[in-house]
């Protein structure tokens, strides 16, 4: 079965900071406030689910943060401010802790920590173990982070990723194979093989989790401007099962905000409620414009839905689509 990197990738996340702010704010641990609190974190830090214009990634996190807790003043009053204030507060730790701001020296910072628990958090736990206990939970959440990556990472197959010319922050993603093939096979016949059929569609899902990976690098360092354009195979859509499975790679909005899948004109025109199903599910697709494609402005027009819409020199219509390109709204690529 497929799996969905980035939702197990969301779900460590989450489970570290329910176990980190229930061992930081020990016997005053509110857990609704705390659950509260995390969500707000996980929507701007993965899902950059914010209007905030900070240039810095922390700032525009905190910003989201800031206006959790003055939402839950006006739906929660009867809870006192402090317990507001200081689950704000203690993401001043988690900034650092998940590699959105760096730290200089580890065990200074936990001493920090420590210290800042007992002073400005007034939590008085009297296990003397604290330090040590909360060293070890960070240490163990950043090579896990680390080691979540490299699990997926396979010698097999490796990503090629090419910025398109004058498009900002957009590349076109192709996968490749390592291994040896006999030599009995020409280079021919094996890209018809890689690149048709069952095997085209097998290879879809290889593809789309090691592209998963690299979108989290993204993410990581808050980048969700980077788009990536990345090819699918017309046949899924005659196969409902395997579509799903492949689809489900993806299936998160972190991900699909940042992942094209190419089709073709015609599949688009063969396919279309399908299609406008799976875009209203999240997935998003670029427009290959083929030569079943009548390139009047009105047509043109009806794709202003797809940001991207790519054509080659050798579309018959290539010249055309160039005169008309600035009466649309789409991003056009002149390049496969």
């Amino acid at each position: 079965m497929a799996s969905n990197i980035m939702e197990q990738y969301v779900k460590n996340t989450e489970n570290f900071l329910k176990n980190f702010t229930k061992m930081f704010f020990a016997e005053k641990y509110n857990e609704d406030i705390s659950n509260e609190f995390i969500s707000a974190y996980i929507d701007a830090r993965i899902y950059n689910f914010n209007n905030a214009e900070h240039r810095f990634f922390y700032r525009r996190i905190y910003s989201s943060l800031v206006n959790r807790k003055k939402e839950l003043e006006k739906e929660l009053p009867k809870v006192d401010g402090k317990v507001l204030e200081d689950n704000l507060k203690v993401y001043q730790f988690v900034f650092y802790i998940d590699g959105v701001r760096p730290i200089a020296d580890l065990n200074e910072f936990v001493k920090m920590i420590c210290a800042s628990r007992k002073i400005k958090f007034d939590v008085q736990e009297t296990i003397k173990s604290f330090e040590g206990r909360i060293l070890k939970a960070i240490k163990q959440y950043q090579e896990e982070k680390e080691d979540f990556i490299k699990k997926y990472e396979t010698s097999d197959f490796s990503l090629d990723i090419e910025k398109y010319t004058l498009i900002d922050n957009t590349y076109k993603v192709d996968i490749n194979y390592n291994f040896k093939i006999p030599y009995i096979y020409s280079n021919k016949v094996i890209s018809e093989v890689f690149n048709e059929g069952v095997i085209n569609e097998d290879k879809l899902i290889i593809e789309y989790m090691l592209l998963t990976l690299v979108c989290i690098e993204d993410i990581n360092k808050g980048n969700f401007t980077t788009k990536y354009l990345v090819d699918f195979a017309s046949t899924l859509f005659k196969k409902q099962s395997k579509l799903k499975q492949t689809l489900k790679t993806i299936n998160n909005s972190a991900i699909q905000d940042k992942v094209f899948l190419k089709i073709q004109y015609h599949d688009l025109d063969e396919n279309k409620e399908l299609i406008y199903d799976l875009m209203k599910e999240g997935y998003r697709f670029a427009i290959i414009i083929d030569d079943f494609f009548e390139p009047t402005l009105t047509n043109l027009r009806k794709l202003s839905i797809f940001k991207y819409m790519l054509v080659s020199e050798k579309c018959k219509n290539y010249e055309i689509i160039k005169e008309e390109q600035t009466k649309i709204n789409n991003i056009i690529i002149y390049d496969l």
